[in-house]
């Protein structure tokens, strides 16, 4: 078996979109789809080649695991016992560790318009209490790609999984995304330390950059004078949605190519990301820069395990962890 494992594609016969997968770190590589003049491109950022994604990259379009975002000082205490983790941005734990699901060969298998991605993480993996199981399905319906993610333990153990794509939806690789309209259904806020980890409290959006309950141009916040913009260089903060069940989370417009994304999931928050950091070899021989693509990361609360003030995020044997996020592409 080849370093990527196989490749899935998914194309519903009834739209324009399309998606391609590989089994290494259950990635979406490419997600095709129309603009408003017909034109069927590729929204996904991602590597120069198939054998790139086996190489480091920064999490391009992968499941992360097995808790995603920052644990502060790479430990938590559980009943007790303290569990030290891999500090793999010294001294932090960032997306379950340079051997977290995003770095594993995932075993797939393909039905019809469904894949359906396995991955058994070990007692002491990374770190992490129990044996986890879990699947991470994706689903190609019409013009919406969902994808539901589960999981057991055998030991009680934090659990956040997500997914990490990203998007340009202008379909232009290397460029801005500064034009995209971004609405996020979020009242409040997670505001971060200069390390980017958390600092247990909960801030209105409210007369913030932050504020985007309203439809607003991505460029014009990105550069306002703002302490939090300046610590993570754009945004890189979880939002709390307004609502606990499943819901429209956001809603991303780039009006130039007239392409619409809306997300939907039963997760509590999302981690906005724009690409800040971003700097690595992509496709068509582009290199990308920061500003150049964006996440929208449905998870549980960061760092909850070390946050009292954050709901608890423990998966007990005889429970199951259940994620499900919908990405829906039309044309506005």
């Amino acid at each position: 078996m080849s370093l990527i494992g196989r490749t899935y594609k998914l194309q519903d016969t009834h739209s324009e979109v399309h998606a391609t997968l590989i089994d290494y770190g259950a990635t979406v590589t490419n997600l095709m789809c129309a603009g408003r003049d017909g034109t069927i491109e590729d929204v996904l950022l991602g590597c120069p080649t198939l054998t790139d994604y086996s190489r480091p990259h920064p999490h391009f379009n992968c499941i992360v695991g097995r808790y995603s975002n920052r644990i502060t000082n790479a430990q938590f205490q559980l009943a007790g016992e303290t569990y030290e983790l891999e500090a793999n941005v010294p001294p932090h734990t960032l997306q379950g560790g340079s051997t977290g699901f995003a770095n594993r060969l995932w075993k797939g298998e393909q039905t019809g318009s469904s894949v359906r991605f396995r991955l058994v993480s070990h007692d002491g993996d990374g770190g992490f209490p129990g044996e986890l199981s879990v699947e991470a399905t994706y689903t190609l319906n019409n013009r919406t790609l969902r994808l539901e993610i589960t999981a057991t333990t055998t030991k009680p153990t934090p659990v956040s999984l997500t997914q990490h794509h990203y998007f340009n939806l202008s379909g232009r690789q290397g460029s801005a995304v500064d034009e995209h309209v971004v609405q996020l259904h979020a009242s409040r806020y997670l505001p971060i330390s200069d390390a980017l980890t958390q600092l247990g409290q909960l801030s209105s959006v409210g007369n913030t950059p932050f504020d985007f309950r309203a439809p607003q141009r991505l460029g014009d916040r990105l550069f306002m004078d703002d302490s939090q913009l300046k610590l993570a260089g754009g945004f890189d903060h979880s939002f709390l949605m307004d609502e606990m069940a499943t819901q429209e989370t956001a809603v991303v417009v780039e009006p130039n190519s007239g392409r619409q994304l809306r997300v939907s999931s039963n997760q509590p928050c999302v981690q906005f990301y724009t690409g800040n950091s971003l700097r690595a070899a992509g496709k068509n021989n582009v290199i990308y820069q920061k500003h150049q693509g964006f996440c929208l990361e449905t998870q549980q609360f960061p760092d909850s395990p070390n946050q009292p003030n954050y709901p608890d995020a423990i998966l007990y044997p005889g429970e199951s962890f259940v994620a499900v996020t919908e990405f829906e592409l039309t044309v506005s």
